[in-house]
């Protein structure tokens, strides 16, 4: 599966970038010579922002500033409704970049990418997935990462209400919406930029063996049970999460006790499956899903009969009212890495209480407006008969 990606914002430019970076180490000499970006694209209202990226091209075709007119290049400071207003009058400008990229036609699939809680992200993500849909028939998903749990506290917390808007003009324009929780990959330890570098290196790997799979061309390598582009469309709509799990198989694989050997790798294949459901990007459960899809990759004598049938009792019993989709990637030689996505959910707790925390503000900050504005009256009172300096 080729894709073309958009980040939106300062966190989806950075998350664009590392996908940017895998797709440059999967096509390398050294790795599977195999290109899963078509092209990929940063659209921001913050100039400075545009120049901090490695990867995605420096021209002005790829690194996109819009709203300079109005923000002088300084972004639009949290507030996603005056970034809504600068998309919706420079939407043409920003799909045409992309549509006239070279390799475009080659593209299975646009993601878009947004932080929730952000300004230019959250206000310009849903109008730009609305442009691009009305322009072209290819699907169109969404990845939003949601706050972390101390930016939503406060009674007014643009986190919430950003993140929330976003979510419901997303939610009716793309086919599918992965969400992202950063409160998932948090490390209270380590500092705020490593926490997002490590959550943004982990968002574009989870995508990795998921996209190689239908675009393999070595013999060798090509699964029983092929993936692409085409069973990935299948299995995505509505609400989705996706995790990956990696068990290493250890360096003494040969061993001539084969029934030994069998039962451990099997145990290595359902450790990755468990893995990779405590690594869902949000916290679901799956016998809400109505489609799940698992990509076991691992080497060819791995994937064994068995060990898909375990793959598959365990996610029909997790996912009961799922359509289950399985495949399999001989790629890796030292370890067994599972792809899950748990889509079309049915209830998400941490969505609900979002969008209930989010009705709750909106009418606080109505109350703390109106009040303001009644405390500020009263203190101009006191200056009616006081000359001014005009």
């Amino acid at each position: 599966m080729k894709l073309s990606i958009i980040g939106f914002g300062q966190c989806g430019g950075n998350i664009t970038d590392e996908f940017y970076a895998v797709n440059n180490y999967a096509k390398s000499f050294f790795n599977r010579h195999i290109a899963i970006l078509t092209d990929a694209f940063a659209v921001n209202t913050d100039e400075a922002d545009l120049g901090g990226f490695r990867h995605i091209p420096k021209d002005k075709t790829h690194r996109i500033l819009i709203g300079a007119m109005s923000t002088f290049g300084h972004g639009v400071g949290k507030m996603n409704t005056e970034a809504a207003a600068i998309i919706k009058a420079c939407n043409s400008m920003v799909v045409d970049s992309i549509m006239k990229s070279q390799k475009f036609h080659e593209s299975d699939a646009v993601i878009t990418i947004a932080s929730g809680g952000g300004g230019t992200g959250s206000g310009t993500i849903g109008w730009a997935i609305k442009a691009l849909k009305e322009r072209m028939d290819k699907p169109v998903y969404a990845i939003i990462v949601l706050p972390f749990a101390f930016e939503e506290r406060g009674n007014t917390s643009y986190a919430v209400t950003n993140t929330a808007t976003c979510i419901n003009t997303v939610l009716r324009y793309a086919d599918a919406v992965f969400l992202v929780d950063n409160e998932r990959y948090r490390k209270p330890s380590a500092s705020m930029a490593q926490n997002l570098k490590e959550t943004n290196q982990e968002i574009a790997l989870s995508f990795y063996d998921l996209c190689c799979a239908g675009e393999e061309t070595r013999q060798k390598y090509i699964g029983s049970k092929v993936v692409d582009a085409g069973d990935i469309k299948h299995s995505l709509q509505g609400i989705s999460a996706l995790g990956r799990g990696q068990i290493g198989l250890g360096a003494f694989r040969w061993s001539k006790e084969g029934f030994r050997e069998g039962v451990k790798e099997q145990s290595h294949v359902l450790g990755a499956l468990r893995t990779a459901v405590g690594n869902l990007g949000l916290s679901v459960e799956l016998e809400d899903a109505r489609k799940v899809l698992a990509l076991v990759c691992a080497p060819k004598d791995t994937v064994t009969v068995s060990s898909v049938e375990e793959i598959s009792n365990f996610l029909q019993e997790k996912a009961p009212k799922a359509v289950v989709r399985i495949g399999d990637y001989p790629r890796r030689g030292k370890e067994v890495a599972i792809t899950l996505i748990a889509s079309e959910m049915a209830k998400v707790n941490r969505v609900e209480r979002l969008f209930m925390q989010a009705e709750d503000l909106f009418k606080k900050q109505h109350e703390i407006s109106q009040e303001t504005e009644v405390q500020i009256g009263q203190i101009m009172d006191l200056t009616r008969n006081i000359p001014t300096l005009d």
